[in-house]
């Protein structure tokens, strides 16, 4: 009885198309811009975002879901911070 975990000799490895592997880092690197800019709502998150989705949008990677998440997001200004003094 043939071993069924022996691997041909042929066998080609996985390799992940580069639209595919494009698209995961850029759905990776927007989901954190967006956390990041709703959690502090600091002008330079939203500055970061804003790059990110502009560099996407660009490459051809934003696609209509994930901009209307960002709008979302961005749909709530940002807030200044001051600074606590003593």
């Amino acid at each position: 009885m043939p071993n069924v975990n022996q691997r041909s000799s042929n066998a080609q490895p996985i390799t992940l198309h580069p639209t595919l592997v494009q698209r995961c880092q850029a759905t990776a690197l927007l989901g954190e811009a967006v956390i990041r800019y709703q959690v502090s709502r600091s002008s330079g998150d939203r500055i970061h975002l804003l790059a990110l989705a502009s560099m996407a949008n660009t490459l051809g990677a934003l696609t209509a879901e994930d901009a209307e998440v960002i709008e979302t997001a961005l749909a709530k200004p940002a807030q200044q911070h001051i600074g606590a003094s003593v």
